[in-house]
């Protein structure tokens, strides 16, 4: 982000995501902002700089899949603080200082002050203990408490309300707050609040909120002035709300993000605010967009041809060829391109294989009446599946049936056949984040205050195994034990159409959270065979049973920033003497979880995890690092894997 307070590309998009605070060394607390500020940046170095030191071409990309899919014209990669090179040195992402109350580490002076955000990078000192000649003064850190409200608004927590438990009085004096942390447990009852004017208060309970299945209706900060007889008087029938408590504290609609005119242009939300600790991990849920790339042109065509046709699309090229029947524009267009400028190809050789790709027709062809973000996966299903025997693209893809395969019968019965990729390329575009429970999506226009036409990405690479399901088992499975897992996917819906009521409910069904379980099972199972981390390691799920788009398959797989990619390891796992006990392994182990019965058992009567939509999967089992699960740890139940102790038959894999 800057010289001294530096982040990697790709973590700029998870976790440190637009909106996200990120806590570096020495207790500096920064939060990244919008995009129209990162603009900002970049005709800000052009200025200071000049307009040569900026090459977009180097900070933009394309990936026309995705760009339909988010409906932008292109891509750019979070810029690195750099100071070498001729191009793009000293762009620093933009960031605020949030949240913005500090105390006095001075355990005697414990003095607060609310730091404007635009002071990002000053160190913050306390003059109220300074006795005004000495060269040290104390530094003053940031409070570890946030308020934030489902809708992604965040903001300071009301601290002087909180102490004076209702409005500051205006009596003509300060009153000005003071930080004390005590003995005792070190819970919030030890830390102190004290006011100049005598006042004080423990932030005993300051977190607290009561809530029915998904809406809060009382909270901490919603009961400021009210007496504490006055509890009892809401339930999920009579919300605590402004109207009702004109002295609590509710959503300001604070977007910090935005800079100075996110807070000055904020409209009142109104919301309840719930208190969270600044470094949890529920301040901020990054939405992450991804594609896999499917290269535009055959197996068989120049690798210059290849780069040609995914830097300008072929419906770009398609277009310069119809203006004039490909006589002069096209041509005249790839005459110019660097693989010819720089000797690589010759411009008929390029023009000849451009023209060869054109005519050939497209894949995305067959699935053009599919919602955009389903044709986008069925599109890498089908291609993954067909695969691709090529070194000169980033996707090889070689299809495998289970043939002189160890525990053939067994991989033949469940899987139609195995692909190991042992190259890919994906695009990981953030498009939004959430606070609080990762359903609580907020629309991407709330990540600028300007229109932008493009979103952060990144490229990355890597490899992966996918597997396709056996689609009859699939079926006769459902037909005879599906009805036993249907709690989990009516849960699911249930919290769904409370949390965003005017959406779709998602096309899954019990199959959907037997895969996914699986897919966990996978993972950790890779994780002690082939060396990698369980945070290096992603799933992708493709899943519908509508018969025009029909898919039961998982991608497992590692990407790294590095265009080399990873080093093979996790391709070896497929081949024929790893794949059959690495799947028989993976279904054992998940016959007992180190926490049963615990786990089973409360899985089975009402659920556990976000909103109770897990069944029999805890953290010892199936739970997975936030980076690795497509649905947020949500839809994992073991049962749908291995079956339960009294029904061990109703598992997928029994």
């Amino acid at each position: 982000m800057s010289k001294k307070n530096n982040v990697r590309s790709s973590q700029l998009l998870s976790p440190f995501g637009v909106g996200q605070i990120v806590n570096f060394p020495k207790e500096l607390s920064l939060m990244v902002c919008g995009l129209n500020l990162w603009d900002e940046k970049i005709k800000q170095g052009e200025i200071n700089r000049g307009k040569d030191s900026i090459d977009k071409q180097e900070l933009h990309f394309r990936e026309s899949r995705l760009e339909k899919v988010l409906d932008v014209e292109y891509f750019v990669k979070p810029f690195e603080y750099k100071t070498s090179g001729n191009k793009n040195n000293y762009l620093e992402i933009p960031a605020v200082r949030f949240p913005g109350w500090h105390y006095c580490t001075n355990h005697k002076c414990g003095r607060m002050t609310l730091v404007p955000l635009s002071q990002a990078d000053e160190k913050i000192e306390c003059i109220s203990c300074w006795d005004g000649k000495s060269r040290y003064k104390w530094k003053m850190n940031p409070v570890r408490f946030v308020a934030a409200c489902p809708y992604g608004h965040i903001q300071d927590v009301p601290f002087k309300e909180w102490v004076h438990n209702g409005v500051v009085p205006n009596d003509g004096r300060q009153h000005e707050i003071s930080y004390h942390t005590g003995g005792g447990s070190g819970d919030l009852g030890s830390i102190n609040m004290k006011c100049t004017c005598g006042e004080r208060r423990s932030l005993a309970g300051l977190m607290n909120i009561r809530k029915d299945d998904t809406s809060v209706f009382d909270s901490a900060l919603a009961r400021i002035g009210l007496n504490p007889e006055d509890d009892q008087k809401f339930d999920s029938q009579n919300s605590n709300d402004k109207s009702k408590n004109p002295l609590g504290q509710f959503c300001k609609g604070h977007k910090p993000w935005l800079g100075i005119e996110g807070i000055k242009n904020a409209k009142d939300c109104n919301n309840h605010l719930q208190v969270l600790i600044r470094g949890a991990s529920n301040v901020h849920f990054s939405e992450i967009q991804s594609a896999i790339y499917l290269p535009s042109s055959s197996e068989d065509s120049n690798e210059y041809v290849n780069k040609v046709i995914d830097e300008l699309t072929k419906d770009k090229l398609r277009g310069y060829y119809e203006v004039d029947n490909g006589t002069l524009m096209l041509p005249t267009i790839l005459g110019i391109h660097s693989v010819v400028v720089n000797g690589c190809i010759s411009k008929e050789e390029l023009l000849s294989g451009v023209l060869a790709e054109l005519a050939l027709k497209e894949a995305s062809d067959e699935v053009s009446e599919l919602p955009a973000e389903l044709k986008l996966r069925f599109e890498e299903y089908k291609y993954i599946l067909k695969g691709r025997d090529s070194e000169n693209s980033d996707l090889k893809a070689l299809v495998k049936t289970f043939e002189d395969y160890y525990d053939q019968a067994i991989l033949e019965k469940y899987f139609d056949c195995v692909v190991l990729i042992e190259k890919l390329k994906e695009t990981r575009v953030f498009k939004g984040f959430s606070r609080i429970n990762p359903m609580n999506k907020i629309n991407k226009r709330e990540l600028s205050s300007k229109p932008v036409k493009w979103l952060p990405a990144v490229e990355v690479y890597g490899e992966g195994i996918f597997l396709k399901f056996n689609d009859e088992i699939v079926d006769d499975w459902l037909k005879e034990y599906g009805f036993k897992h249907e709690d989990i996917t009516k849960r699911y819906h249930t919290s769904m159409r409370k949390r965003r009521p005017l959406d779709d409910d998602k096309n899954i069904n019990p199959f959907f959270v037997a895969m996914h379980t699986f897919a966990h099972l996978l993972i950790k199972k890779l994780c002690f065979d082939c060396g990698y981390g369980s945070s290096s390691l992603r799933e992708k799920l493709y899943f519908s049973d509508d018969p025009e788009s029909r898919m039961n398959g998982i991608l497992i797989y590692t990407s790294s920033g590095d265009s080399e990619g990873s080093l093979g390891g996790l391709v070896r796992q497929g081949n024929k003497a790893n794949l059959g006990p690495l799947i028989k392994n993976a279904i054992a182990e998940a016959e007992w979880c180190s926490a049963d019965p615990v786990c089973s058992e409360i899985g089975k009567a009402n659920g556990q995890g976000p909103d109770n939509v897990n069944g029999a999967a805890c953290h010892n089992c199936c739970i997975l690092p936030e980076t690795s699960c497509e649905e947020f740890n949500m839809l994992l139940d073991r049962t749908t894997v291995i079956g339960s102790l009294d029904n061990p038959e109703i598992g997928f894999f029994s």
